[in-house]
């Protein structure tokens, strides 16, 4: 059994679980969501408190009020986008966002995971959209697709889950029209999250920070001594496509493509450091509510001040006709660092 095919199996089983709404997604203002994620120790990005202080507010400045998605629509989705090609859909609820506000007219999904295929399938034809979102499950690299077919490719969070990820830009290269454009959203650091030194080095000071009660790691059921830092191979045990190539995004993404628009929101800090004791944060308590947000700060300067890189951003890029030469190992260190350009 190939990796694909054992995180496929890993994935399907999580969805038949039902603990997979799609992360940064519209569907977050759902109340059911949100009733249905208030405990997750893992995803910070699920917890609307969280979402508005640690990533809404980097996208859209002031308060966070609003959908980060908007200021990306109101300049590249007016006109409407004619016929997108979406990848790795998960259960489509982006996708069902942009046909809903009418973004997007029709849209492909491609997603490997038959379980959540089918989900996605069902919600969207009891919701009437079954034509405008027709949900395929399988390999969109073996769909036969022509190339220069589609105005749009839309891939939420899964990237980072691309054993193929050099043939997936390219594909998604060769699929678009030209001047076509890229959207995605995606964890952009370490290879199978091996955080950085300086990472693991400020995580593990506000850990020593914490008061007992808050550290609690609901996944191991234990009190947490440190942050976690799972091992590459301890990575591969729970999912192999998790991170697998995660480092080439934006290097790929600068070689195939010219980006427009690039929203980072961290993540560095805040996901990890988050992953098993979110439930010990009452986010109705305004005590909560500013250590929550002390601990954002400390992310978000420690990125403005380039003590560490930046793992998250949403991105819209243009199809370049001709493919830039890879890069160098500078250019590479430099670019998870935000205002970075390539070179002319």
């Amino acid at each position: 059994m190939t990796g694909q095919d054992t995180a496929k199996a890993r994935w399907n089983e999580r969805y038949a679980k039902g603990k997979t709404p799609c992360a940064q997604s519209p569907a977050l203002e759902s109340p059911g969501i949100q009733k249905q994620m208030a405990g997750d120790p893992v995803d910070y990005t699920q917890h609307p408190f969280l979402y508005k202080h640690a990533v809404a507010k980097r996208l859209l400045g002031g308060e966070g009020e609003g959908n980060p998605s908007d200021p990306v629509a109101v300049q590249f989705f007016n006109p409407p986008i004619p016929k997108a090609l979406a990848i790795g859909s998960g259960l489509a609820f982006f996708e069902e966002w942009l046909a809903v506000c009418g973004h997007v007219e029709t849209i492909d999904a491609f997603e490997l995971s038959e379980v959540a295929a089918a989900s996605a399938k069902a919600r969207l034809v009891n919701a009437g959209l079954a034509e405008r979102v027709r949900m395929n499950a399988g390999d969109v690299l073996k769909a036969g697709l022509a190339p220069s077919s589609y105005d749009l490719v839309v891939v939420q969070a899964a990237i980072h889950h691309f054993f193929e990820i050099e043939e997936m830009f390219a594909f998604m290269h060769a699929m678009l029209k030209p001047g076509g454009l890229l959207f995605f959203d995606e964890y952009v650091g370490p290879d199978h999250m091996q955080y950085e030194p300086e990472v693991q080095a400020i995580m593990n000071e506000m850990d020593d920070c914490l008061d007992e009660r808050y550290r609690f790691d609901h996944i191991v059921q234990s009190q947490r001594t440190c942050p976690p830092y799972a091992t590459v191979e301890q990575m591969v045990e729970m999912d192999a496509s998790e991170g697998v190539h995660a480092s080439e995004i934006l290097p790929l993404t600068y070689r195939y493509f010219d980006v427009e628009y690039r929203g980072d929101y961290g993540g560095t800090i805040m996901r990890p450091f988050f992953t098993g004791i979110l439930p010990n944060f009452d986010f109705e308590d305004p005590r909560d509510q500013t250590i929550a947000r002390l601990l954002t700060l400390i992310e978000e300067l420690s990125i403005k001040h380039r003590l560490v890189p930046n793992h998250h951003t949403r991105i819209m890029a243009r199809r370049r006709e001709t493919v830039r030469q890879p890069f160098g190992a500078a250019d590479k260190a430099a670019m998870v660092f935000s205002g970075w350009r390539p070179p002319a």
